[in-house]
């Protein structure tokens, strides 16, 4: 395998860049390039942001502090509504565990304070489909789109840089094409004269007076397009045209993927997240949960500040459950008030419930309709990514073959004229070939390695199509 061309028979002289250094500052140059990284850049920020775990929620509040004076019985009694912290635990059941000192107050004049601590906690038992799938769907959306946008637009912006450079290329091939036969008309020209096999003046002699000047026209128009050429490799890339002494050769491995690209992927999760839509729309109907909750609270009256003697006046526990769905819920209560002092415990049991005939089920219904259409609008996507691809697939194969079989016709014509060149330098040397004939064939054979650079390059836009095709 050829690893790299070198550009032969005079052209290394006018090249003294690597394809692949030119590649690399045009990359480092591009503003368009510089912005699509920081887009790139941003988007994965945004999605490991979505991705964050999340922890403990914790709230507390400090309750309300405030004081009143009686002056009847000139004292004062500091109050607070109480200093409660609630948390809530990152689970599914959304676990909520409450801790809360309760109304407290103090009489300085009558050594007396009241505390009302309570402590609770709550659990949610979901019974149907619950896990919500859609962040992480659109993370792996963002995530897939940044990556593949940015990777397919540098291959992109790459093929531009080989595409301009072969038109350089096949510019400066038709300015030496147009000066040789240009050249070439000119001596045949003098020499018709000198051996006067014409005269000037007669129709042959003007014929092929015209002939040189269409040249120089088509001379002057190439050169005019070379000028804008370079302007556009300079916008392009960076920096000014300094020609290129080496073209790698491409590689053109390619097997189709049976899962496709990321474009099919993309369709994929836009395809889950359809059904993971439609999905949590019908848990709507379909669900029912299980709320339980329960919590103690107590009331302390202490008459006598040095706590000699207290009384701590009941304490209340309660027990809860919720059942509920789309349409119902039922609650069940278990609670009772428990005296210290009187070692007497009350208890009551409470049953409520509720149920509605759900008035907007026609639209819910419809809601539904819309939501399974879009599935189905999906999956007609995802199945056309997957063709498209196939189609591209069997398309770069058939290109891949094209490009291989005019790369080994051209290297065979290269070893043929190469092989001419050596025998007419030889005919030269013994005195059997003239030195324009010498001279014609090492021009076809500098011609030939224009032939290759261009085709060379055409083979790593191929190489880049390939490898955007895998993205």
């Amino acid at each position: 395998m050829v690893l790299v061309l070198v550009l032969i028979l005079g052209i290394t002289s006018a090249f003294s860049q690597s394809l692949e250094d030119i590649v690399s500052k045009a990359l480092g140059e591009s503003s368009q390039m510089q912005d699509l990284e920081i887009t790139k850049n941003n988007a994965l920020l945004t999605q490991r942001i979505s991705d964050a775990e999340e922890g403990v929620g914790i709230s507390i509040s400090s309750g309300t502090v405030s004081t009143t004076y009686d002056p009847s019985k000139n004292s004062y009694e500091f109050m607070t509504s109480g200093v409660g912290a609630s948390f809530v635990l990152p689970n599914d059941g959304d676990t909520t565990i409450s801790v809360s000192t309760g109304k407290m107050s103090y009489l300085p004049n009558g050594s007396a304070f009241a505390i009302s601590p309570t402590v609770s906690a709550s659990h949610t038992l979901t019974y149907g489909y619950t896990t919500d799938n859609r962040q992480s769907l659109a993370n792996r959306q963002t995530e897939l789109l940044a990556t593949s946008s940015y990777e397919s637009s540098k291959l992109n912006f790459t093929n531009t840089i080989y595409k301009q450079i072969s038109s350089l290329l096949e510019n400066e091939k038709a300015i030496k094409q147009t000066e040789k036969q240009i050249a070439d008309l000119q001596r045949d020209l003098q020499q018709n004269l000198t051996l006067k096999l014409i005269r000037e003046g007669s129709l042959t002699h003007e014929t092929q007076k015209q002939a040189i000047a269409s040249q120089e026209a088509t001379l002057s128009g190439l050169k005019a397009s070379r000028e804008l050429l370079l302007k556009q490799y300079a916008s392009l890339t960076g920096t000014s045209w300094e020609g290129v002494d080496s073209i790698p050769e491409p590689v053109l491995d390619f097997s189709s993927n049976e899962e496709g690209n990321s474009n099919v992927l993309m369709q994929s999760l836009a395809l889950s997240m359809a059904k993971e839509d439609l999905a949590l729309k019908m848990a709507e109907f379909e669900n029912k949960s299980l709320k339980l909750s329960g919590g103690i609270a107590s009331s302390t009256i202490d008459t006598v500040f040095n706590n000699d003697k207290g009384d701590i006046n009941t304490v209340t526990p309660e027990l809860s459950a919720t059942l509920s769905g789309k349409q119902f819920s039922l609650t069940g209560k278990v609670e009772g008030t428990y005296d210290i002092s009187k070692n007497d415990f009350t208890p009551t049991v409470s049953i409520s419930g509720n149920w509605s005939n759900n008035p907007a089920s026609t639209a819910d219904s419809l809601t539904v309709q819309k939501l399974q259409n879009e599935v189905l609008l999906a999956e007609i996507a995802y199945a056309d990514a997957k063709n498209d691809y196939q189609q591209s697939a069997t398309s770069l194969e058939n290109r891949i073959a094209s490009w291989n079989l005019s790369y080994m016709l051209l290297g065979q014509t290269m070893d043929y004229h190469k092989q001419v060149l050596e025998q007419q330098q030889d005919l030269a040397k013994r005195g059997l070939a003239t030195q324009r004939e010498v001279d014609d064939a090492a021009f076809t054979s500098q011609m030939d390695a224009y032939d290759m650079a261009t085709t060379l390059l055409e083979g790593l836009q191929l190489e880049n199509e390939i490898r955007i095709l895998q993205i």
